[in-house]
């Protein structure tokens, strides 16, 4: 047993192995099913999306592992992170831009959230003094939860027509899986600063839908819904 959420969540019970579970059992279902994919939400992006999904469920794994025992440092795995939203749904937008484009602009948006958080947390710091680094990551959080509410309501809709509908609703619905953990990242720092162990226990809850959970539910959301349409459009032919 833990003597508090805090040691449980500094463990490598929860720091290491609760985080490497799910996205290892992803990778070897992906392996177990092959490549039978189908269309996906949008035909030209499902390649990519398959890829995409290999590459960051092995990032996953990697991240507690290299910033946990390895002690590597932290920042590179929270920009691969952040970036890996921005070419899932960039690319999968934007059937009609050359795809490095789209690449590159997910790159220049990775890199907007740090500066304005880094800014925030030191201004804050010039007014009020040495502040921990939990404010830090909370300032980071809120920014990111701005950003990604502000892609799904203001730029999903110019770069997404009414024709693409399912092309929009998959978008939004990956920013909505984004904005849940980042949020409840940001309580759980709420609760930390004012000094209650239980907002390490929360704090557990978007570890495991950032770690485990995001990947497979991005892969799974783009390539169910279409077979689920087919499905419907067969039984209503018969």
């Amino acid at each position: 047993m833990f003597a508090s959420w805090e040691a449980l969540y500094k463990s490598q019970a929860q720091g290491l192995y609760a985080l490497v579970v799910l996205p290892a059992l992803f990778l070897g279902a992906l392996a177990i099913r092959g490549r039978s994919l189908g269309p996906g939400v949008e035909r030209y992006a499902s390649r990519f999306v398959l890829v995409w999904a290999i590459v960051f469920a092995c990032l996953a794994i990697a991240d507690p592992i290299a910033t946990g025992p390895l002690g590597w440092p932290l920042l590179p795995f929270v920009l691969l992170g952040d970036y890996r939203v921005f070419a899932l749904v960039l690319v999968v937008m934007a059937p009609g831009r050359a795809r490095p484009l789209a690449l590159l602009e997910a790159a220049a948006w990775t890199f907007v959230v740090p500066p304005v958080a880094y800014g925030c947390y030191r201004g804050i710091e010039a007014l009020r003094g040495p502040q921990p680094e939990t404010l830090l990551w909370l300032v980071y959080e809120i920014a990111f939860v701005a950003l990604a509410l502000a892609m799904a309501i203001w730029l999903v809709p110019r770069r997404v027509g009414i024709e693409r509908m399912r092309v929009r609703r998959y978008v939004r619905a990956v920013l909505g899986v984004v904005v849940l953990y980042y949020a409840l990242w940001g309580i759980a720092d709420v609760v930390i600063l004012r000094g209650e162990d239980w907002g390490w226990g929360l704090r557990i809850v978007p570890n495991v839908l950032y770690y485990g959970v995001f990947v497979p539910a991005a892969y799974w959301l783009f390539f169910a819904s279409p077979r689920a349409a087919a499905s419907t459009s067969s039984h209503a032919a018969r």
